[in-house]
């Protein structure tokens, strides 16, 4: 099985010096990564900016924006995959970057920001057979509400994991996850590497 995941975070950048990013590590990607190798998957990452160092045999497509990110996903997706795990936080929000570095002291500054693109629903509209996995990242609210946005989503994608970061796990080595699919599992807190194991236990379970 030829799998390609996203992860990690991305900059936009402001100027030559600044950029707006998100506390993503990177380590739930990595940890599908790693657990999709020991299974004996062909595994591609597509990387944002982090401090991890991926194990030996990874191969790995470094990215810094969100645009990188979404135009070297599906130029890789053209090589013909059969999943796609999108578990990178991309900036939902760009900006034009300025030249050299914006001058302080001159009192406020106001930032345009406009809509990144939509990788799953690129991807899907690219490549209608393939199998998505997207995962959605909701602050707070009901778990009604979390659940509407993760329906929204499938729309596009086959499967999709979803966690809630206002408990502590956007980052940290731990994590709590929904999966919806055909019906609903719950993966209480717990490490990264484990949910991996659960989160592709489901994605086999697509293809049987």
């Amino acid at each position: 099985m030829r799998v390609l995941i996203t992860a990690g975070p991305t900059r936009e950048y402001i100027d030559d010096v600044r950029f707006i990013t998100n506390a993503s590590s990177g380590l739930m990607g990595m940890s599908l990564a790693q657990e999709a190798l020991k299974r004996g998957f062909e595994v591609t990452v597509v990387l944002g900016p982090t401090n991890l160092t991926p194990m030996y045999g990874l191969r790995v497509i470094p990215v810094v924006s969100s645009e990188e990110m979404t135009e070297k996903t599906l130029k890789e997706l053209d090589g013909g995959y059969d999943v796609l795990i999108s578990a990178a936080a991309l900036a939902d929000y760009t900006i034009t970057k300025a030249p050299g570095k914006i001058r302080s002291g001159n009192g406020e500054l106001t930032l345009k920001l406009k809509p990144t693109r939509k990788l799953i629903q690129e991807a899907r509209k690219r490549h209608p057979n393939l199998k998505i996995v997207a995962f959605k990242a909701e602050y707070g609210g009901s778990m009604e509400e979390r659940l509407k946005a993760a329906e929204k989503l499938k729309a596009y994608a086959d499967m999709v994991v979803l966690n809630d970061i206002s408990r502590n796990i956007f980052g940290s080595s731990e994590t709590e996850v929904y999966i919806v699919c055909d019906d609903l599992k719950c993966i209480p807190r717990t490490s990264k590497q484990e949910a991996a194991k659960h989160i592709l236990d489901a994605v086999k379970s697509m293809f049987s």
